[in-house]
């Protein structure tokens, strides 16, 4: 029991942060019919950078097929122990579609991200939080987005429990960079929309805000400060982007520093 029953919060006491899997996906085998992500490799850097400030150990891999993506997947829930971390983080980047993710060389089911993860499969990880982060298309609808207009002014902890039973799907933070069935931009130099407001609100805030709060904090700065500018192509012009923020957390998740 990694906190006191009624804890409101996730304890950040742990000797290490946790460990931080990024999987990256920029090129694809000719079979896919997928081009390249330009711009990925940015996002890439700027989200290593982001976990590494938080204190996460960071594990890097680039274009892996599926056979390895979830190698890699199930030596971070069964080869790795994860008894003296505060929490687990990974980063999904690459073409998706509704219920899928690609790899290099094919795709995988966007469930085999989490099912290693429950508390009943990864048992240093119980209760404690699992994070994740998806950068990639759920779909190939567009937000027109719609116009607004203003139209006037402006308890306590009970530490007598020495156990208790949650059920195994607690503790899951899946922040997605899109809501199901629509496109997630990319730019080819300054990377995604997503990536770029996560790097942005977490750097600024983590050090008093919790993560279910800065996740808000960015999809609102998404919101505010993305639109396309494809004047020359008024179906993909002006279009906007919401990010889907999948929560089944029971405390508040902090990732103020350590020391």
């Amino acid at each position: 029991m990694p906190v006191q029953r009624d804890a409101v919060r996730y304890d950040g006491n742990h000797s290490q942060r946790g460990h931080c899997l990024i999987l990256n996906h920029r090129i694809f085998d000719s079979n896919t019919g997928f081009s390249e992500r330009h711009g990925t490799d940015r996002d890439r850097d700027q989200v290593q950078k982001l976990f590494e400030n938080l204190g996460f150990k960071v594990t890097v891999h680039n274009n892996l097929t599926a056979g390895q993506v979830k190698a890699e997947i199930q030596d971070l829930a069964f080869g790795t122990d994860h008894s003296d971390c505060d929490m687990m983080a990974m980063v999904f980047m690459s073409h998706g579609e509704q219920d899928i993710l690609w790899c290099r060389d094919g795709h995988i089911k966007v469930e085999f991200l989490f099912q290693s993860f429950q508390s009943d499969q990864c048992k240093s990880l119980a209760g404690k939080p699992k994070l994740f982060f998806i950068q990639a298309c759920r779909g190939e609808r567009l937000d027109n987005g719609v116009t607004l207009e203003r139209s006037r002014p402006t308890v306590e902890t009970d530490s007598g429990y020495l156990s208790h039973r949650n059920p195994v799907a607690p503790d899951f933070l899946i922040c997605w960079s899109t809501v199901p069935g629509y496109y997630s931009w990319r730019g080819n130099f300054n990377g995604s929309w997503f990536i770029q407001s996560l790097v942005h609100v977490l750097g600024k805030e983590y050090t008093h805000e919790d993560l279910l709060s800065m996740m808000i904090n960015v999809n609102r700065y998404m919101i505010i400060n993305f639109e396309s500018i494809c004047p020359t192509n008024l179906r993909v012009h002006g279009i906007k982007q919401t990010a889907s923020i999948v929560a089944t957390l029971m405390r508040k998740v902090y990732l103020t520093p350590k020391y």
